[in-house]
């Protein structure tokens, strides 16, 4: 899937070997996306890719007094990024306390304006615990965003082919009955 806007996935190094990681997925599914490890003590991490002049960055995390992102406000930041300027969004990828604390210490990254996404369906990653019921899984996330760029007709796919991961792991795991997606998932709204 191709996206208007470049996307960045900083991944705990917690999370770089766990099965059950939907960062790594995202970065893999839709372009252009790229995906860097944060917390190793060797080599220091790349700031690099956030210091492009071509693209306006934000991070995708809901801090204290953060703005939603809505049609109104993609409009507002697209208009700030000017024409010559890609927007670009970063998603941390790791446990709610793992990326709280990324958004703060990650270098670059830190520094970029936060968005947070609309409220939407409770997380159908349901492989691994949430603590907040409003908590997504990255590539829930990432599904989101593409639909408030996109649309809803090219995030649908992605939001299918993640129901079936989703609903097959559960399946494996003895959370579901069955391994096919539940008709309740099927009705989830997208954003946009």
């Amino acid at each position: 899937m191709s996206s208007s806007a470049e996307i960045h996935v900083v991944q705990h190094i917690g999370e770089r070997f766990k099965p059950t990681n939907t960062g790594r997925l995202l970065a893999r599914m839709i372009d252009p996306a790229a995906l860097s490890h944060f917390g190793m003590r060797e080599p220091p991490f790349d700031t690099t890719p956030f210091e492009r002049p071509d693209v306006a960055w934000h991070i995708v995390f809901p801090r204290e007094g953060t703005p939603t992102l809505d049609a109104e406000r993609l409009d507002t930041m697209r208009a700030e990024a000017g024409p010559s300027r890609k927007l670009g969004f970063v998603f941390l990828d790791g446990t709610w306390h793992q990326c709280s604390r990324m958004s703060r210490r990650v270098p670059a990254v830190a520094e970029l304006p936060c968005i947070a996404l609309p409220d939407g369906p409770p997380s159908r990653w349901g492989v691994r615990t949430q603590h907040d019921v409003r908590g997504l899984s990255t590539f829930e996330a990432g599904v989101r965003l593409v639909s408030l760029l996109e649309g809803p007709e090219v995030a649908a796919p992605l939001q299918t082919i993640f129901h079936e991961i989703a609903a097959r792991l559960l399946f494996m795991k003895g959370k579901l009955r069955k391994p096919e997606v539940p008709d309740e998932w099927r009705n989830d709204a997208l954003p946009g």
